[in-house]
């Protein structure tokens, strides 16, 4: 009994698996009747398959949007991040306005098909300055977003992009819906307002002091929010 040879790929391997020893048996016949066999476990079998496979298929991304930090793809849908550069938005809360309300730094997901439908969106807050997959990450501390960071947008339809880089306009389409009460938790904010009080507190302030008297951790890093989109 030698060991398996077969360097230049010419000679079929045989595999095979005893359930009971939770073992695969690579066995190789090679010229002159000489049987080669050697018992490797599940996790070699897949490192070695993992290896030795090869694909010459790309996926294009095709010209992204401005400000996106993130993307991954099939050929069924794309998921990406877009960090938003505005600190300001126009806001509704029921049927008061807010020209101008200050923001704080915010990261946008969106799931989008090929033929450029949003069907899915999520919003995260992470802190102010350089992005790094260690960015610490806050409640969003409005409403209409779940405890996984996505949007609930209610009867409100998600556009349709013809060309990808459209999406730099999402972030701000997203926080022109009007917002309501649904899902909004005082315990997002460090001062426990409730929510037409907390936009009233916030509409002359500066988007630092998000920072510095609002915002509650959520024990994320945006490595987490990535991970999730």
């Amino acid at each position: 009994m030698t060991n398996a040879e077969n360097t230049n790929c010419d000679r079929d391997i045989l595999i095979r698996i005893s359930p009971a020893n939770k073992t695969f048996t690579v066995e190789e016949h090679k010229s002159g009747g000489i049987v080669a066999r050697k018992d490797i476990s599940p996790v070699e079998l897949y490192y070695a398959i993992n290896g030795s496979y090869e694909c010459d298929t790309f996926l294009s991304s095709g010209l992204l949007p401005e400000h996106c930090v993130y993307i991954s793809m099939s050929d069924k849908e794309k998921h990406l991040v877009l960090w938003n550069p505005e600190l300001r938005a126009d806001i509704s809360y029921g049927d008061i306005e807010y020209p101008d309300f200050p923001i704080p730094r915010l990261v946008i997901g969106v799931r989008m098909l090929p033929n450029g439908k949003v069907v899915d969106c999520s919003i995260g807050v992470v802190e102010d300055g350089p992005l790094s997959l260690d960015t610490k990450m806050y409640f969003y501390p409005f409403s209409n977003v779940y405890e996984n960071s996505g949007v609930c947008v209610g009867n409100n339809v998600l556009p349709t992009y013809k060309k990808q880089t459209g999406l730099k306009n999402f972030p701000r389409y997203l926080l022109d819906i009007p917002d309501n009460d649904d899902f909004y938790d005082p315990g997002h904010n460090r001062l426990g307002l409730g929510h037409g009080k907390l936009l009233e507190h916030l509409k002359d302030k500066e988007p630092s002091y998000y920072y510095s008297d609002i915002l509650v951790p959520n024990g994320q890093t945006l490595n987490n929010y990535l991970m999730g989109r």
